[in-house]
C-alpha cells in the first residue's frame, strides 16, 4: 500500500501540473467566447446596438471565430497522449502550438476581413500564460514567471505596435485604387518630376539644419563647459524650451517677426527700403524656425561629451608646447566626433520628421512630412503615393540609425581611465571666447524677442494690423466654458498624456530590467526593435498605424486607444534609456539579496529597484508627460472630433488663419508644462537631498 501510495502521489503532482494549462485555456474559451464578441465593433462597446453586439459574438453563426476557439483544445487532449518521460517535448509543443494558434487568428481575421474581438483578446492572454508556463517548465530564464511573462508580453507589444506598422506601411505601394497587386507601382511614383524635387528639398534641409544645429550646439557646450563659471541656468534654459514648446509655436513666432507683417520686417522696410517682405516663406523660414528648434537637443548631446573630456590630455598638450588654439583643434574636437557626428545624425532625422514648421513656414517649399499629410489629409485620398513617401522617409531615418547605432557605437573615444589624476580644465584662446559669447548673446536676445513676440501676440487684436491690447484671444479659447473653445481638447489632452506616461515609464523600466539584468538570446533585437521607435519619424508612425489599425485585423481607428498608444510607443524608448541608465547604477548583489531572501522578482521590482530608481522614474514621467502633450506629427492622422488632442486644435487654428488663438493655447501650454518640470524637478532634487542627508547621518 505505501508503495502505491508512493507511486500515486508523482501521478497526481503531473495531473495537476498538465491541468495548469488546460485551466487557463477553459476560462478563455468558454467565458470570453460566450460573454464579450469575437469580432470588433464599429461604435465600440458601449455604443453599439443589441444587433450589432449580437452579431460580433462568434456564437451568432457559423465563421472563423469558431476555429479560433476551437484549435487551441487540442492542448486538452495533448496530456493524455504525452508521457511524462517526454515532458520537454511537451512543454516545447505547448510553446509552439500557442504561438501558431495566435498567429493563425491573426492572419485569417486579415484574410477574412474580420477584426479581432474583445474575447480574443483574452485567448491571447490566456496562451501567453500557457507559453510562459512552458518556459518555466524548461526553467528557461531560471524558470521565473514573471520574467518570463514580462518578456513574452514585450515581445507581444513589440510585434504588434512597432514592427506591425512599420510593415503595414510598405502595403500600399503595391495596391492600386482597387486593392489589386502592382509591383512596380512605387517607381512610377517616386519618377514624378515633383516627388523627386520634394526628397531633394528634404534631404537639403535636414543636411544644412543638421550642420547649423551643430554647430550652435558646439558653441553653447563649449560656453556653459569652458567659459561661463555660473552656467547652469543656461544648460537648463536649453534642455527645458524644446521640450515646453507645442509645434507651430516657434513657426509662429518667427512669423511675427520676420514675416509679410512682422515689426522686424517693418523695420526693414522702413529704415532700409526693403522691398522683398515674401523672404521668410520657404527654405530660408523653415531652415530658421528648424534650427531654433534643434539646436537645443544638439547641446544637450555635446554638453555631456564636453563634461566627459579628462583635462589631463589637454595638458599634455601644453607640455608639448603646442598652443591654445591647436590643442582645442587638435585634441579636443576629435573626441568630439562622436557626440558631433550623433548631433548631425539625429538632428537630420528630426528636421526629415518635422511636420509643423513646414507647414506653416514652407509657402511653395515642399517636404517629405507636409507632401504626406496632404495625401492622407488633402482633397484627393492618395495611400499609395503616401505610403512610397512613408517609406523613402523611413529608409533615410533607418539607415542613418543604423550608421549610428553600429558604426559610431563601435568606435571607442575613451578618455577617462583608473587613474585618480584629472588635472584643470585649460582657458581656451581669447578670441574664442570672444566669439561664442557673441553668438551665446546674440542667440539669447533672438530667443527672447521670439518668446517675447509669442506671449505679446497673444493679446494682440490683429498682429500687423492691430496691435492693441485684448483678451479676445483667452476669452474665447477659456471663456466659453468647458463644453467648448479649448477646454476639451485641453482635458483630453491631460487625461491622455496622464494615463500614456506611467505606462511609458513602467514599460520603459520593464524592458530596461529584462535588457540589463537578464541574459537570453535575441536580447539584441528586442532592444534595437524598441529604439526604432526613435528612428521612425512621427510622421510615418502616425501614416503606419493608420494603415495598420484602420481594417482587419485590428481595428483601432477612431478609439481613445490608439492615441494613447501611439503616444506610450513613440516615448517608451526614453524609459527604456532612464531605466538602463539608473540601473547601471545599481549593483547585481542588491538583486541577488532579494532573491537569496525567497523574494521573487517582481517583488525584488517593486521593493528593492523602484524606490532606488525614483528620479529616474520621475524623471520618465514629466518627460513623457510633456511630449504626449506637445506631439502632433504621429497622432494628427490619429485623432477625430472625439478625441481631439491640444495640438491638433492648434492646427486647426493655424490653417484657419487664427494666428493669435493658436499663439495664445501655445503661450497657455508652455507655461502649464514649464510649471509641471518645475514641480517634478523640486520633487527628483527632494528625492536626492534627502537620500544624501540619510547617507551623511549614516
Amino acid at each position: 500500500m505505501n508503495e502505491l501510495a508512493a507511486e500515486s502521489a508523482p501521478q497526481r503532482r503531473q495531473t495537476s501540473e498538465q491541468r495548469d494549462p488546460i485551466f487557463y485555456l477553459v476560462i478563455a474559451l468558454i467565458a470570453a467566447f460566450i460573454l464579450l464578441p469575437s469580432f470588433s465593433l464599429d461604435y465600440g462597446l458601449f455604443e453599439s446596438t443589441s444587433q450589432e453586439f449580437k452579431d460580433a459574438m462568434g456564437w451568432s453563426g457559423v465563421n472563423i471565430a469558431w476555429a479560433w476557439f476551437t484549435l487551441p483544445l487540442i492542448l486538452l487532449i495533448r496530456p493524455s497522449i504525452a508521457q511524462n518521460k517526454y515532458a520537454t517535448k511537451r512543454h516545447k509543443f505547448d510553446v509552439g502550438f500557442s504561438a501558431f494558434c495566435m498567429l493563425f487568428a491573426f492572419v485569417t481575421s486579415w484574410y477574412t476581413e474580420q477584426g479581432l474581438g474583445y474575447s480574443v483578446l483574452i485567448l491571447f492572454a490566456s496562451l501567453g500564460c500557457i507559453m510562459t508556463l512552458a518556459f518555466a517548465r524548461l526553467e528557461y530564464l531560471g524558470g521565473d514567471v514573471f520574467i518570463i511573462g514580462a518578456l513574452v508580453a514585450i515581445v507581444g507589444l513589440i510585434s504588434t505596435f512597432i514592427l506591425f506598422p512599420s510593415i503595414a506601411i510598405f502595403v500600399p505601394m503595391f495596391q492600386d485604387d482597387a486593392g489589386n497587386f502592382v509591383l512596380w507601382q512605387f517607381v512610377e511614383i517616386l519618377s514624378r518630376s515633383h516627388i523627386i524635387q520634394i526628397i531633394m528639398n528634404s534631404i537639403m534641409l535636414g543636411t544644412s539644419v543638421g550642420i547649423a544645429a551643430t554647430f550652435f550646439g558646439l558653441v553653447f557646450a563649449i560656453y556653459t563647459t569652458r567659459i561661463a563659471k555660473r552656467s547652469a541656468f543656461i544648460a537648463r534654459i536649453f534642455s527645458i524650451l524644446p521640450i515646453v514648446t507645442p509645434p507651430f509655436v516657434v513657426g509662429l513666432g518667427v512669423t511675427l517677426m520676420l514675416g509679410r507683417s512682422g515689426y522686424v520686417t517693418e523695420l526693414m522696410v522702413d529704415w532700409f527700403g526693403l522691398q522683398h517682405t515674401n523672404w521668410l516663406y520657404g527654405f530660408t523660414g523653415i531652415w530658421m524656425a528648424q534650427v531654433l528648434a534643434f539646436s537645443p537637443m544638439s547641446f544637450m548631446i555635446i554638453d555631456g561629451a564636453m563634461k566627459s573630456l579628462h583635462p589631463s590630455l589637454e595638458e599634455a598638450s601644453y607640455t608639448l608646447r603646442a598652443n591654445r588654439y591647436q590643442t582645442f583643434f587638435q585634441i579636443v574636437m576629435p573626441l568630439l566626433k562622436p557626440a558631433l557626428a550623433n548631433s548631425f545624425l539625429i538632428i537630420f532625422v528630426q528636421s526629415l520628421a518635422d511636420f509643423s514648421n513646414p507647414l506653416v513656414l514652407g509657402g511653395s517649399f515642399d517636404v517629405l512630412a507636409t507632401q504626406i499629410y496632404f495625401y492622407i489629409a488633402g482633397a484627393q485620398l492618395d495611400y499609395a503615393s503616401a505610403s512610397t513617401l512613408g517609406a523613402v522617409l523611413l529608409l533615410f531615418s533607418l539607415a542613418i540609425f543604423v550608421v549610428q547605432y553600429v558604426w559610431i557605437g563601435k568606435r571607442s573615444y575613451v578618455t577617462i581611465s583608473g587613474k585618480a589624476y584629472r588635472g584643470d580644465v585649460q582657458p581656451l584662446p581669447t578670441s574664442l571666447k570672444h566669439s561664442v559669447s557673441a553668438l551665446l548673446y546674440f542667440w539669447m536676445g533672438f530667443n527672447i524677442l521670439l518668446y517675447g513676440s509669442i506671449v505679446f501676440g497673444s493679446f494682440t487684436v490683429n498682429w500687423g494690423v492691430d496691435y492693441s491690447l485684448t483678451f479676445d484671444n483667452y476669452i474665447h479659447l477659456f471663456g466659453m466654458g468647458f463644453s467648448g473653445g479649448a477646454w476639451p481638447s485641453l482635458l483630453t489632452t491631460m487625461l491622455y498624456a496622464g494615463v500614456a506616461a506611467p505606462l511609458t515609464a513602467l514599460f520603459g523600466l520593464l524592458i530596461a530590467y529584462i535588457v540589463v539584468r537578464q541574459q537570453f538570446h535575441g536580447k539584441k533585437v528586442i532592444e534595437f526593435a524598441t529604439m526604432l521607435c526613435f528612428a521612425v519619424p512621427g510622421t510615418v508612425a502616425g501614416v503606419s498605424y493608420i494603415l495598420a489599425f484602420n481594417d482587419a485585423p485590428i481595428y483601432l481607428t477612431g478609439t481613445a486607444a490608439i492615441v494613447i498608444i501611439s503616444m506610450v510607443m513613440r516615448n517608451v524608448p526614453v524609459g527604456i534609456r532612464a531605466g538602463v541608465a539608473g540601473l547601471g547604477q545599481l549593483d547585481k548583489s542588491l538583486d541577488e539579496a532579494s532573491l537569496s531572501l525567497r523574494a521573487n522578482s517582481f517583488k525584488t521590482i517593486i521593493y528593492i529597484l523602484m524606490p532606488l530608481l525614483r528620479p529616474a522614474i520621475l524623471s520618465t514621467l514629466i518627460y513623457s508627460f510633456v511630449r504626449a502633450m506637445t506631439t502632433v506629427s504621429a497622432i494628427i492622422f490619429l485623432v477625430t472630433p472625439e478625441t481631439r488632442v491640444a495640438t491638433s486644435y492648434i492646427l486647426n487654428r493655424v490653417e484657419d488663419g487664427e494666428y493669435g488663438i493658436a499663439i495664445a493655447y501655445g503661450s497657455v501650454l508652455i507655461f502649464v508644462m514649464l510649471s509641471i518640470i518645475l514641480i517634478f524637478d523640486a520633487l527628483v532634487g527632494e528625492a536626492r537631498v534627502s537620500r544624501s542627508k540619510a547617507n551623511n547621518q549614516e
